[in-house]
């Protein structure tokens, strides 16, 4: 999870600065990227198709017009249910915001926000307010006309505002985020060794040895920071591979199987379905049925 090899640094720093917003298009079912986490709150527009947000123990459906939410460092993933997704990415830096205009520090709340300690609901009602805003703020960062980077303050405070009174879910003292973050730290290496050994038979008990924890200690803390078991996290790398090699690989459902990490080819498809929808061989044939119009 949580690891240097998937931060994801701001992409456009000394274009706004407090904003980060890209335009991204995907061509093809699944991940559209590997997954990631950084440091400022970014909200996900997709613009046109469908996908699927994997955030922690939440996954967030979005269609054209829809938005979610992801906070400061929680690692997520964003898939593609269509053959061609468009989506933004709209990453708001609070502290710079705070530093760029002084005033802000004598608000409620200002502490917290700046030291990212606000958990935000991840899921947003298209029929808020909250929505119109982030498409009003794609289209005066796409357009640059004259004044846009005041029309862009004053929608990102208008946002801000929003979130404050309608969208806190928790609020952490300094004392339980940094135990948070440090936790998190110590996983580091563990979630690191899990993405390169995935496909090979991996041991609980080894990984908490990695994390210096008990195996008792090393589930619970696991599933409180990621909000699944660690052979869930493991199981969805699997499935996610798999959904890879169906796509483009000539191995059979029972080769693919082993060759993510599965033992048995049964099991392996009752995952697949828990956390697709469907079977491996339906999948397949969606895919040759596709290919062939």
């Amino acid at each position: 999870m949580k690891n240097e090899s998937n931060y994801s640094p701001k992409r456009n720093p000394d274009q706004h600065a407090c904003l980060d917003i890209l335009k991204r298009e995907s061509l093809g079912y699944g991940p559209t990227f590997r997954e990631n986490w950084h440091e400022e709150m970014q909200f996900y527009y997709v613009a046109d198709g469908e996908g699927r947000i994997r955030c922690e123990s939440d996954i967030i459906d979005l269609r054209a017009g829809k938005a979610a939410l992801i906070n400061s460092n929680e690692l997520h993933i964003m898939e593609s249910k269509v053959e061609k997704l468009t989506y933004y990415t709209i990453r708001i830096d609070l502290s710079a915001l705070f530093q760029d205009i002084p005033d802000l520090i004598h608000l409620k709340y200002a502490e917290q926000l700046m030291q990212q300690r606000i958990v935000f609901d991840h899921i947003i009602d298209e029929k808020e307010q909250l929505v119109p805003l982030l498409h009003e703020l794609i289209a005066e960062h796409e357009s640059r006309l004259p004044g846009c980077e005041l029309a862009l303050k004053s929608l990102v405070l208008q946002i801000l505002v929003i979130l404050i009174r309608n969208h806190i879910q928790k609020i952490y003292t300094k004392k339980r985020f940094d135990l948070r973050i440090s936790s998190l730290n110590q996983l580091k290496s563990v979630i690191a060794f899990i993405h390169e050994q995935y496909t090979k038979s991996i041991k609980v008990h080894d990984l908490a040895e990695r994390a210096l924890m008990s195996e008792a200690h090393f589930c619970r803390t696991f599933k409180k920071l990621y909000g699944k078991t660690v052979v869930a996290y493991i199981n969805t790398l699997r499935v996610d591979q798999a959904e890879k090699l169906l796509q483009n690989s000539p191995l059979t459902i029972t080769e693919i199987a082993l060759n993510v990490g599965f033992n048995d080819a049964n099991y392996f498809s009752r995952v697949f379905k828990q956390q697709k929808g469907i079977t491996p061989q339906t999948e397949r044939n969606r895919i040759r049925q596709t290919m062939n119009h």
